[in-house]
């Protein structure tokens, strides 16, 4: 009953109410129908709080568990370990999971909650009253979204991560410095390339543009547009002729408006969260080696919810056989 825990201690069938029904009938001899009539409830309960009582004595009369002693749909555990498993180690959201396990995601969050872990705590977006405006252009290489993302280095044996701010060599782990991931994200197909380098200039981001818009069109795509932050390197004239010369339209975001190159924005959360820190790297090296094989997964198997579940590289396939035979 919904309302137990606000009805006082002496009201109807409450284990109170209940022995007082049952006295009636076993003490009294009164009739099961004169009892259900006095107590204003229908003869078959009468008959089986009696039972109960008849059965189990005093015990019988108190409140049951209303789960069902078997459920034959119940979800596996080995399904929820899965389940559970894919949470950690990938940080992925409910309709994620959902898609790579076959399962709703009504029941996966069903599941992440019951294991106390149904919210992501760090990373997620900040509060916004503003509502969110969606686009995605139509065809492939008509605008790129290009960022830098500063991560911390790793010294050789490990950072602090792996052995805690508290040890000896702590100090040494701060003279590592900063590395920088540049990268370049296709608007319709969410195709990433992206390399990590020592510096933000204008000069290091000339030169990966052009190996950018290289590697872009060895897959089809004309690089149309760019759209790039307001920070120095994007700012100088290096980089404004360089997109001249590949034939790119430079296109700039609002000042303190991350949101209108989120995508590229996105994919640096999902850095952050399945490659730089899931695990405790014992050096920078190490780390870099992963990019390569993290870059080819998430091209080439990472589904993706904004794509239908499909992931960037069949989706650019899927999007050429559709193109008209008269499509430049």
């Amino acid at each position: 009953m919904s309302n137990v825990r606000t009805q006082h201690p002496n009201a109807p069938l409450t284990p109170e109410g209940r022995r007082r029904m049952v006295a009636c009938v076993i003490e009294h001899h009164w009739t099961i129908e004169a009892t259900a009539d006095r107590f204003q409830i229908d003869a078959k309960t009468v008959r089986k709080w009696r039972d109960r009582f008849l059965t189990e004595g005093e015990a019988g009369l108190q409140d049951r568990s209303s789960r069902p002693r078997r459920s034959p749909n119940r979800t596996k555990a080995k399904v929820c370990k899965k389940v559970l498993q894919l949470r950690r180690r990938h940080r992925w959201g409910a309709g994620h999971i959902a898609h790579e396990t076959g399962l709703a995601p009504s029941t996966v969050q069903g599941i992440l909650n019951a294991a106390g872990c149904g919210r992501l705590d760090r990373g997620d977006r900040a509060t916004n009253t503003e509502p969110v405006h969606r686009y995605q252009r139509e065809r492939p290489g008509e605008l790129i979204h290009v960022d830098v993302k500063k991560i911390s280095g790793i010294p050789d044996g490990g950072g602090w991560r792996l052995h805690g701010r508290g040890a000896d060599n702590y100090k040494r782990f701060k003279q590592v410095g900063y590395r920088y991931i540049h990268t370049a994200v296709d608007d319709r197909t969410r195709l990433v390339y992206s390399e990590i380098h020592h510096d933000e200039q204008a000069t290091t981001a000339v030169g990966f543009w052009h190996r950018a818009v290289a590697w872009f069109r060895a897959h089809g795509i004309t690089c149309e547009r760019v759209l790039t932050d307001n920070g120095s390197c994007y700012k100088s004239g290096l980089w404004h002729r360089a997109c001249h010369e590949t034939g790119t339209t430079v296109k700039k975001t609002r000042p303190r408006r991350p949101q209108t190159n989120g995508k590229v924005e996105r994919f640096h959360r999902i850095l952050i969260e399945e490659w730089a820190y899931i695990r405790p790297w014992t050096s920078d090296r190490q780390r870099t080696l992963a990019y390569d094989g993290f870059i080819h997964f998430y091209n080439h198997h990472r589904a993706h919810g904004s794509l239908g579940w499909s992931t960037p590289a069949a989706t650019l396939s899927t999007l050429r056989d559709n193109l008209p035979g008269d499509h430049n």
